[in-house]
């Protein structure tokens, strides 16, 4: 009896970690993750999804540094982690799966930390053999796509979603989906890559500062900068020294637009005294508050700063 009591217990083990993966119901923990849709017509070659403590995202292209192969960039996370590794259909490119799998997260409040494609992600073999650690990913240098996303959920801990695409010498087409669903706030900050914000800048003009409103101590909301990501900031700064940026405040806290145009000013404000703290001079800087003016761009949120490039 012990031993076939041990058997059905493995096996009620493997019937959840199957049904999480599949998306039916299962216990709370697995019911929060985040998950994406199958590529249409693609053979999913490999699925799992584990609590993990040793995550490893990249935020960098991999070289081979001291002679080691490693990422320029990554960050530790600890989560839930689903895994799948698919096959696309015939004829299909790399360029394909991995815009499908963008499209996906294009509706979601989403962060992009980093992102390559080509030679300018590093050499494809060392995706393969030391990030994912799936031989099958060992393609193309030219034909590969690698991005990595933050994904805000309401009332619950973010998500930490990787693409790679690529195309192996014989046409055959793979992508990995990586998705952590982390289970911490506020320990692990993950900053997005000082190269990715450059390119966000210069194609889209502005991006959202991943900051935080809190209620202060006098009752008053105020803005909370992580420390990383007030580095990338300036970094960003330092490699454009002739930049000038606007930081324009948003708030949805005030009793009347007054109000919340004076704390969105506040939001700015203190953002740039932060930046200013780090060696940015302040003549590059302008501050702005527009309150709720701009409510198409809220996404849930109590206030933001977004950061725009000035002509």
């Amino acid at each position: 009896m012990p031993r076939l009591k041990k058997m059905i217990t493995a096996a009620q083990v493997m019937i959840l970690a199957g049904a999480a993966v599949l998306g039916w119901q299962v216990p709370a923990m697995a019911q929060t993750t985040l998950q994406l849709e199958d590529y249409h017509g693609a053979r999913a070659m490999f699925r799992s999804q584990e609590r993990t403590e040793e995550y490893s995202l990249a935020l960098g292209s991999y070289r081979k540094i001291e002679g080691i192969w490693q990422s320029e960039r990554e960050q530790r996370l600890s989560g839930v982690l689903t895994r799948v590794t698919y096959e696309l259909p015939e004829n299909h490119t790399a360029e394909a799966g991995f815009e499908f799998y963008l499209s996906r997260l294009q509706a979601m409040d989403k962060r992009e930390l980093f992102s390559c494609k080509a030679r300018s992600c590093g050499a494809s073999n060392a995706w393969a053999n030391n990030h994912f650690k799936i031989l099958q990913l060992y393609g193309q240098d030219q034909n590969q796509f690698y991005a990595a996303y933050e994904v805000n959920r309401p009332g619950s801990s973010p998500a930490y979603v990787s693409l790679y695409a690529v195309q192996r010498g014989n046409k055959r087409v793979y992508v990995q989906v990586d998705i952590l669903n982390s289970d911490k706030v506020g320990d692990d900050v993950v900053a997005t890559n000082p190269q990715t914000l450059i390119n966000v800048l210069q194609s889209k003009g502005y991006y959202v500062f991943p900051d935080v409103v809190v209620d202060g101590a006098d009752g008053k909301p105020s803005l909370q900068s992580g420390e990383k990501h007030l580095t990338s900031l300036v970094r960003v700064l330092q490699q454009h020294p002739a930049w000038r940026i606007a930081l324009t405040g948003h708030d949805y806290h005030g009793k009347n637009l007054a109000e919340q145009q004076q704390y969105s000013l506040t939001y700015a404000n203190q953002l740039k005294a932060a930046l200013v703290a780090k060696g940015v001079n302040a003549a590059r800087i302008e501050t702005h508050g527009l309150g709720s003016l701009a409510p198409a761009g809220r996404s849930g949120m109590g206030g933001r700063v977004e950061v725009v490039l000035l002509p």
